[in-house]
């Protein structure tokens, strides 16, 4: 990914003394990554190893990048460029920190919720790259969306070079809104998908799309945008959400992986039909359902848990 060297930073020499981030237990940093972990180092802007959550990425129009640790139950360690004064903010929006794992009335999301009560819903941080991030991961494995998310990445920036590990951060709206749809389709996405992802960056670029934060938000009318773009379903929408904002109700109809990870548990569950009407008795939190689903499937990093 990429051809240039890009800046090299060593985390440990070039950002000094970490800031202490308080956080309410429970709170455990290895089960809110574990979405990063599950692609084992291949997504773009972001990595969990030694016992630490890397991110790159784009706040008040500068790149920064943070690495996190965290040491007990009440507190994080945060190191990197970003600005102090906004770690609790980016906690918030990519960790989940304050967040409450809900409490389920069913099986197995019961005794799940227990197991994992200080998983927090981690996501990119911004609609805008929680769509980008469905629109390249349709109908492909984690680890293929992961590679082919990185070749994107790499043809908008120079890598960021972290403890000897290249990160790249996602393309700003207006950089993929001016992209030639050839150029995006080398990434690896079909014709179809670069067209999609170029009118996404317009989209936003122009305001016609908009982030929670803009005055006038409103889901249903966010939700019609994105669907009016050729190659955008119902599917994209939902995971965009859940991903890209932590949706605590985002349910991904027709994802197979989801169908997977719950006909282990529910076996009478065998068709996304039935999915979608087991999906009915997990709501409000349907989001959180799946991604507890998903971590009984995929795992997490348990030899990295604090403490």
């Amino acid at each position: 990914m990429g051809k240039h060297v890009g800046q090299t930073i060593d985390r440990e020499s070039d950002q000094g003394v970490p800031r202490r981030l308080a956080v309410a237990p429970p709170f455990d940093l290895a089960r809110t990554a574990a979405p990063i972990w599950w692609a084992r180092g291949r997504w773009p802007n972001s990595d969990w190893r030694q016992r630490t959550l890397y991110w790159v990425g784009w706040e008040a129009g500068r790149l920064v990048w943070r690495a996190v640790r965290q040491m007990d139950e009440t507190a994080l360690f945060v190191s990197g460029s970003g600005d102090p004064e906004l770690d609790k903010a980016w906690a918030k929006r990519v960790l989940g920190v304050g967040t409450e794992m809900p409490r389920f009335g069913v099986e197995p999301l019961r005794d799940f919720a227990l197991a994992h009560g200080g998983m927090k819903a981690w996501a990119a941080g911004s609609l805008y790259e929680g769509v980008i991030s469905s629109l390249v991961g349709q109908s492909i494995s984690v680890a293929s969306a992961a590679v082919t998310e990185g070749r994107l990445y790499a043809l908008f920036s120079d890598p960021l070079v972290i403890d000897g590990r290249a990160f790249w951060a996602p393309p700003r709206p207006d950089q993929l809104a001016s992209a030639a749809v050839e150029l995006v389709r080398t990434s690896g996405v079909t014709t179809k998908r670069a067209e999609a992802l170029v009118e996404v960056g317009k989209r936003f670029a122009e305001g016609a799309i908009a982030e929670p934060h803009a005055a006038g938000f409103e889901r249903s009318a966010v939700s019609a945008e994105l669907l009016a773009i050729s190659g955008i379903g119902p599917w994209t929408v939902r995971s965009g959400f859940l991903w890209g904002l932590g949706d605590p109700d985002a349910h991904p109809s027709g994802d197979v992986a989801l169908l997977r990870a719950v006909r282990r548990r529910l076996p009478h569950v065998k068709t996304l039909k039935d999915l979608d009407a087991a999906a009915a008795a997990w709501e409000p939190y349907r989001g959180w359902a799946a991604r507890l689903f998903w971590l009984d499937l995929l795992g997490y990093d348990a030899g990295s848990v604090a403490g």
